[in-house]
């Protein structure tokens, strides 16, 4: 089995950016205060032992001057003693005090004699030269160390010089604390500024996530608003913009060319379909005439007509059956030429209104056999620029349609319309109205609304066919419409 991925908490690069920042700080506080701790004590004594020995090389100096045992001298002992914060005593080989600096004399002097004097085991030296020494030494006293500089002078005489480690403490404490305080405020003010430069910073690249995301989203609409200081941010989302823009091209080429892909198909799928049904009409259509042509034929060759009367009435049988094919053979031919463009508009200047009464009057005997009446609403003769031929089809088979459909009143009506750049015919005939449902599949080809009457007056279902195909190889209009009374077909074309 496939372990399943864990989706990785979601670290925003802002708090990244703070945490980083804020723990980097934390961390050089941290190293700050461990470097003071054990390096300041060693530093801080360092430096006090190099104070002690100034002082001595000092006074040292005033000794070998003989200045040092002037009273004028006194001020500048203290200045130097209380500025460096020394306890410092001078004295003969016998213990009599020359200068000092201690205020309890007494028992401060007491106690640096005896460190003269006496030589501890436990003191540290730190520094020994030919004329002092410089010890780190516990008193017992005051329960605390001092750095101890022991020597002789120049001219003979001892020096003592001490300074109380406890001091030097303090010193460390007041350090450690100051850096404490500072450390805290560094930190609350390196979060504070991190907060700010990490808002400045990352905002550019927060847009660019959300752009990012709405992209991945096929959202093309969000763009990348450059800053007034360009940096290498701002050229990404310049580029972001251009892909965005790119990609946005592209899908609507990818949906457009998926439209016609699939225009194509359906046309593809369409064309397949009315070719099958089109082969199926076709059968279905030649099926009943050869199937007469053959039985009656039949008959003739086995002497079933053996009268002439019986023979003549099986070959007008045949006769009439070859017509009807005949004529269902050239309007299918005809519908072909005109689907695929292979007729081509031959426009002529004509008489419409003419072509129209003379075809009418052509049709007048079987219009005068079923008893149909005409009425004429056409007005003033309309010359037209287009195409006689397929004008004459398209009034023909309209007019064959009302012959053969007139009942009722049997009446037929013709009207005609001058609408400026076009003409619209209409021809209408009383009976009974078409059903809603087959209003528009009647420009179908084979489509029959009553196969039963369709055939008897020999009609294939193709002739409203051909004048759908012959309206639109003029751009013109066509429909038709029902009447209380009757059925109304109708065409219109450019002059």
């Amino acid at each position: 089995m496939k372990s399943k991925k864990r989706n990785k908490p979601f670290i925003g690069i802002r708090r990244q950016l703070v945490i980083r920042i804020v723990a980097l700080v934390v961390f050089i506080l941290l190293m700050f205060w461990i470097l003071n701790t054990l390096l300041m004590a060693y530093i801080y004594r360092k430096e006090k032992v190099d104070s002690m020995e100034k002082v001595y090389a000092q006074l040292n100096e005033a000794s070998e001057t003989g200045a040092l045992y002037d009273n004028a001298y006194d001020a500048k002992f203290e200045q130097i003693s209380y500025s460096n914060n020394l306890d410092i005593v001078i004295s003969t080989y016998d213990g009599s005090i020359l200068l000092s600096s201690a205020k309890e004399k007494h028992n401060t002097i007491k106690r640096l004699q005896n460190a003269i004097l006496s030589n501890k085991d436990g003191a540290k030296s730190i520094v020994h030269t030919d004329v002092y020494d410089i010890i780190l030494d516990e008193d017992e006293y005051v329960n605390d160390s001092f750095l101890i500089l022991t020597g002789t002078l120049s001219d003979g005489n001892l020096i003592m010089i001490r300074y109380a480690v406890e001091n030097m403490k303090v010193a460390l404490g007041v350090v450690d604390r100051t850096l404490i305080i500072l450390g805290l405020l560094s930190l609350v003010l390196a979060f504070a500024l991190t907060e700010l430069i990490a808002r400045r910073i990352t905002q550019p690249i927060v847009e660019l996530t959300d752009i990012s995301k709405k992209m991945s989203e096929l959202d093309f609409d969000a763009k990348y608003r450059t800053r007034e200081s360009r940096s290498e941010i701002d050229i990404l989302g310049e580029h972001m913009n251009t892909m965005s823009t790119s990609l946005e091209n592209a899908l609507d080429e990818l949906q457009e060319a998926n439209k016609e892909l699939k225009k194509d198909i359906e046309i593809k799928e369409k064309n397949e379909e009315m070719r099958k049904e089109f082969l199926s009409n076709v059968s279905h259509e030649l099926k009943t005439p050869i199937a007469l042509i053959q039985g009656y034929a039949e008959g003739l060759s086995e002497g079933m007509a053996d009268d002439p009367d019986s023979r003549a009435y099986y070959c007008e049988v045949i006769v009439d059956e070859s017509q009807k094919m005949n004529k269902m053979v050239q309007q299918l031919l005809s519908l072909n030429e005109l689907e695929y463009g292979v007729t081509s508009v031959d426009k002529t200047t004509f008489n419409i209104t003419e072509l129209v009464r003379s075809l009418v009057n052509a049709s007048k005997i079987l219009m005068e056999q079923a008893d149909i009446s005409v009425t004429y609403e056409i007005g003033d003769d309309i010359i037209v620029e287009s195409d006689e031929y397929l004008v004459e089809v398209i009034f023909s088979n309209f007019l064959s349609n009302a012959i053969h459909y007139c009942k009722n009143e049997n009446v037929i009506k013709i009207s005609q319309v001058d609408r400026g750049d076009t003409v619209k015919l209409s021809v209408f005939n009383s009976g009974d109205t078409i059903p809603e449902a087959d209003l528009e599949r009647l420009w179908d080809k084979f489509y029959k609304i009553d196969k039963a009457r369709t055939r008897e007056y020999g009609g294939s279902g193709v002739g409203l066919s051909i004048v759908k195909a012959a309206v639109e190889s003029l751009n013109g209009k066509y429909g038709v419409y029902n009447l209380d009374n009757g059925v109304t077909f109708w065409f219109e074309i450019y002059k």
